[in-house]
């Protein structure tokens, strides 16, 4: 039997057991209620790191997770609203135009190896993170800080940042652009510091178990690749006490179908969002836990415009054009989906994406076959097989379809390997930028490798605006551009389904995923707690 052919027939049979269940129960809980003996809290946590190097990770949810729990940044993530929260810095202050911040950093903190964390560990990870040599995927954030991006393209030196320890616990940051909302982005994992002076020593190896020095909460006991990695609580943490969790154990489980079927066992209390099997939403939402965590992801169609064919920009509007998203949404998908109407999800307060006129003239010129790149997993194989069946029947293109695992098609977007993709971006931060600034120049996210002068000055007319409603609107003029150029085409907006044990407290709903495990315990009192305090069905 075929690999796929087996993964479909372990769905069907999971789909029939939910069913089958559903009749027999009234149980508002889905599988069985055995309460781990220990603070030990076991998480589905998706595809397998590409890296524990903050600077080398590739951006999945679980990566995300794991960097957050290791390393301790500026601020913190509150878990439900996302907001900013002190961490390291006990506050911060701004200049009058946002051009600079002050952060006060905690006395006492350190490293799991005892060193004290100061705000020099901070300018030397960002200098780090910003040179070209190490190739930090997610580099273009610290590109706010002044000469940051001068640094990542080589044509300044890294001290030259605008990042300055003043003294010990005392750090400034000066921005390239006014930057109102900079707290935002110190929590996320990016502007994390990490050990430099362990990483000169041992080089690749030092976020290996037994050498890894880290300043979070969690420490790194184990990695066993492809088969677990290991977190126990810091001893050194500085608001150790505050940890509930003695441990905790992430399964780089990527089929959905093995994510429910060790829930429904009790051998996981948790999922990260987006690995259940689509085929089962509909009777896995019967169930209290399971929850949504919102509409903050696009999934969208990547035009490779290095390609002689996707170079021009009438062709990408024609193929575009042609996809019935209201369908692809309601009739394929039938999940928590919405078709796209911009490229930026719904939810940014006070923003609005501009109107997307979808029209446009037939041609001759499109290709006779094109090949199709995307995961081995949902939704993405039956979005592929959706635009494989349009495209053929609208143009008479042959469609050749290439799906492969998360890790290994997301290199292949970097390399720019491929003619078009389907793939998907998850805000980073409640703002338009976290989406607009992915196509600005040389963005290791701009996958599409498209270049547009109108484009980078618009995003540059807007970063110098500190008003909010001003702003907003330069940034749907950005958006309408993008549209109107379509590099990439977005299809429809989705939420990350989730499954969760009622004994698990603190992994909140929230827009983007982010669940900082600090935050997580294991309340063996759930069934007396439960009426008092339920976690909300949605982010």
């Amino acid at each position: 039997m075929s690999k796929s052919n087996w993964k479909r027939r372990q769905i069907l049979a999971l789909s029939a057991g939910l069913l089958a269940g559903c009749s027999r129960t009234k149980t508002p809980y889905f599988g069985s209620l055995q309460i781990p003996d220990r603070n030990i809290l076991r998480v589905g946590n998706g595809s397998e790191p590409r890296s524990l190097d903050p600077h080398k990770v590739g951006g999945a949810l679980g990566e995300l997770n794991l960097c957050m729990a290791l390393f301790e940044g500026l601020t913190e993530f509150n878990p439900r609203t996302l907001a900013p929260e002190p961490a390291l810095a006990l506050r911060w202050i701004p200049d009058a135009d946002a051009r600079a911040w002050t952060f006060t950093l905690r006395p006492g903190a350190k490293w799991s190896d005892g060193t004290p964390c100061t705000a020099q560990d901070f300018v030397n990870s960002w200098q780090r993170a910003l040179d070209p040599a190490t190739a930090c995927p997610y580099v273009n954030l610290l590109y706010y800080m002044r000469n940051g991006r001068e640094i990542n393209e080589g044509t300044i030196p890294v001290d030259q940042l605008g990042a300055i320890a003043i003294d010990p616990l005392t750090l400034r940051v000066e921005m390239a652009e006014p930057t109102a909302y900079f707290p935002v982005l110190t929590a996320f994992f990016i502007f994390r510091p990490v050990p430099t002076w362990t990483i000169k020593r041992d080089g690749d190896p030092w976020s290996q178990p037994e050498r890894m020095v880290t300043n979070g909460a969690f420490v790194l006991a184990e990695h066993r690749p492809y088969d677990v990695v290991t977190l126990e609580r810091s001893e050194t943490y500085w608001n150790r006490s505050q940890v509930k969790l003695e441990a905790v154990h992430l399964y780089p489980i990527v089929e959905g179908a093995q994510n429910v079927n060790l829930y429904q066992t009790s051998e996981l209390d948790v999922t990260i969002g987006g690995v259940l099997p689509r085929p089962l939403l509909r009777e896995l939402r019967q169930y209290q836990d399971c929850y949504s965590d919102g509409r903050y992801i696009t999934y969208y169609v990547s035009f490779n415009c290095k390609h002689p064919i996707f170079k021009n920009p009438d062709i990408r509007r024609q193929l575009s054009g042609a996809v019935d998203r209201q369908s692809l949404s309601q009739k394929f998908l039938r999940g928590d989906t919405v078709a796209a109407k911009g490229f930026i999800p719904p939810g940014i307060p006070s923003y609005q994406s501009p109107p997307w006129p979808m029209g446009t003239a037939s041609l001759e010129n499109l290709p006779k076959k094109l090949t199709i790149n995307t995961t081995n997993r949902e939704p993405d194989r039956t979005v592929v097989q959706v635009l494989q069946r349009t495209w053929k029947e609208k143009f008479g293109i042959e469609v050749q379809i290439e799906s492969e695992e998360s890790q290994t098609f997301l290199a292949r977007l970097r390399r720019q390997d491929y003619e078009v993709a389907v793939a998907r971006w998850g805000g980073d931060y409640l703002d338009p930028t976290t989406f607009l600034n992915l196509y600005d120049g040389l963005n290791p996210q701009n996958y599409p490798a498209w270049e547009d002068a109108n484009y980078r000055q618009l995003l540059k007319q807007a970063a110098q605006v500190i008003q909010p409603a001003q702003r907003f609107a330069l940034l749907s003029v950005v958006e309408a551009r993008l549209l109107d150029q379509l590099p990439i085409a977005p299809l429809f907006h989705t939420g990350l389904e989730y499954l969760q044990k009622p004994w698990v407290k603190g992994w909140e709903g929230n827009l983007q995923d982010l669940h900082p495990l600090k935050y997580v315990s294991i309340d063996r009192q759930w069934q007396a707690h439960r009426s008092i305090s339920e976690p909300s069905k949605t982010g």
